[in-house]
This record gives C-alpha cells, structure tokens and sequence, in this order.
C-alpha cells in the first residue's frame, strides 16, 4: 500500500494549495472519501479476491437484513491470538458498560455488581456472574461502545458491539458518525485532526473488509501532505482498527497512535516524485507494478 500512500499524500498535497479535485471531469470540494477512495482502488488490485466494497454503495437488497464487520473473539476453546493483546482493554470495556448500565436500571444494586466484577479477571467469567443480577442474560447479552462526536458535542454514536454468550464472545461494528473541520494549519492540530478522521472511520467501518490497512495509509499520505513522515512501527500485537474501536474518544486514540508514529520532517525529496495517479492511470498498470519484482531496487537489511 505504499503506492496508495504516496498517491494519498499527492492528492491532499494538491488539495491543500488549491482546495478543490477533478472527479469525472468536473471540479469540486475535496471530502473525506475522496481520500479513502485512492486506498480503497490500490487495495482492491493488491488482493483482487477479496472484494473491498462501499457498504452504502451495495445493492438494497444485500442490506436487507443488515450487515456487520463480524469477528469471533473467543469460541468454545479457540482463541483469535490476533487480538489477543486487546482482551484486557475489552474486558475492561466490558466491565464499565455492565456499571453504567446498572447505574441506570438497577441504582441499589450496582455495589453488588461493582464488588461481583471485582473478582473477574477474564471475558469467560463475565456471563456466570451477570446471570445471577439478571435473568434475561441466562443465554448472553450484549454491549454498546459511544462514539462522541466532535461536530455536536455531547452527543454519542453506537460504536462496536460485544456479544458474549456459552459458546463464544463476539465483537461486530455498528456505525458512527462524525464530521470534522479542518481550519487550524499547526503541524499538531492537522496530525490530530487526520488521526480523528481514521478514528471515526475504523468505528464506523464502511468497508467491506480491508479498513484497517485502508485507513493507516491514508493517515500517512495525509500527515505526509502536511509536511510530516511516519518512521516509527506499529507495536507487535497492535492493530489499527482496534485501537480506536477500544479507545473512548479520538484524543485519545491520537495520543496513542503519536506514540507509535515516532513524527519527523518530511523529506524534501518526495515532493519531487512522479504524479502516482498519472504514472499508473490504469488497472493494468497498477496491477504490472504491484509485480514487479523490486527486490534490486531496495536496500537490504542488516
């Protein structure tokens, strides 16, 4: 995907001095998806056999019944290590939803409950211990992650949603939304207002699959655009997507993915690079360059 970055950071370089595209020949006010849009076409030719799809573009009736992102987090004995390193932040999760909750329909016996989800110490005890505060849980429940949103404040959007019942513990994506202003042009203030945009959309999820590496190449074109260049690694047993579904609100989510990003001056020498969109216009051009093999080209490592 780093084609996809470079076109990403070209795009929003020309936007940014001129604030307007071409699309299908007319021109018009850069959005948001206009940017998610140049990683969505290079990921779409980078693995062909998975679709990667708009889910509001889909047709009507494949959404008739509604569509999740769903992922099995634990069933029976299997454990999904991919998103292992997120089971303590989700339990905790877990355990402040169940309080609210019952700070709101059952006041008197919420230090119970508190004192009750004390003692638990994984996901799997968590059902056991709600059956016995509330009977409609004898085959699971479910919670609701809030999204806050930066264009009406104090107002809260349904994130993701836990499912745990007997046999498995489930994370699906519901929806949110958001829209953010970009007016302040400090360094710090674009990097936030760019790392706010990827956490609404990994909450929101409008793909089809693939909206975790969508999003992570988009944050680095964009913050490439104004000037900055990731050199830092996401941390072993981290992922995108996670870390803003499990964080309560986009400062946090940029605090931490600073963090990662280890920010330096961009060099100067990316800006005199070859248009991406000009260079590869077409399908097979982009699906020639993604195999060529390269190796030659790059420095090896020590």
């Amino acid at each position: 995907m780093g084609l996809a970055t470079l076109e990403v950071m070209q795009a929003m370089h020309r936007t940014w001095s001129n604030s307007k595209v071409r699309v299908n020949g007319k021109t018009r006010q850069m959005q948001w998806r206009d940017m998610f849009d140049i990683a969505v076409k290079w990921r779409r030719i980078a693995d062909p056999d998975q679709p990667v799809l708009w889910l509001d573009q889909m047709p009507a009736r494949s959404l008739s019944r509604g569509f999740n992102n769903h992922i099995n987090l634990i069933r029976g004995q299997i454990i999904n290590i991919r998103y292992l390193a997120y089971f303590d932040n989700i339990l905790d999760f877990i355990k402040d939803r169940i309080l609210v909750y019952h700070g709101a329909y059952n006041p008197r016996g919420l230090l119970e409950v508190r004192q009750a989800l004390e003692n638990v110490n994984k996901v799997e005890d968590l059902l056991p211990i709600m059956k016995q505060f509330n009977s409609k849980t004898r085959d699971g429940f479910t919670v609701n992650s809030k999204v806050p949103s930066m264009k009406d404040l104090g107002k809260e959007y349904d994130g993701f949603t836990i499912t745990i019942t007997g046999d498995s513990r489930d994370a699906d994506d519901r929806g949110a939304d958001a829209a953010v202003p970009v007016r302040d042009r400090d360094a710090d203030a674009v990097c936030n207002l760019i790392l706010s945009l990827v956490y609404y959309f990994c909450n929101l999820m409008p793909l089809s699959r693939g909206s975790s590496v969508v999003a992570y190449s988009v944050v680095m074109g964009a913050l490439m655009a104004s000037g900055k260049e990731v050199v830092g690694r996401i941390p072993k047993g981290k992922l995108v997507d996670f870390e803003a579904m499990t964080t309560p609100s986009p400062e946090s989510f940029s605090k931490t993915a600073k963090n990662w990003m280890n920010l330096m001056s961009l060099p100067v020498w990316y800006q005199s690079l070859p248009s991406v969109a000009e260079t590869f216009p077409s399908s097979r051009t982009m699906i020639e360059v993604l195999n060529t093999d390269s190796s030659s080209h790059c420095p090896k490592k020590s």
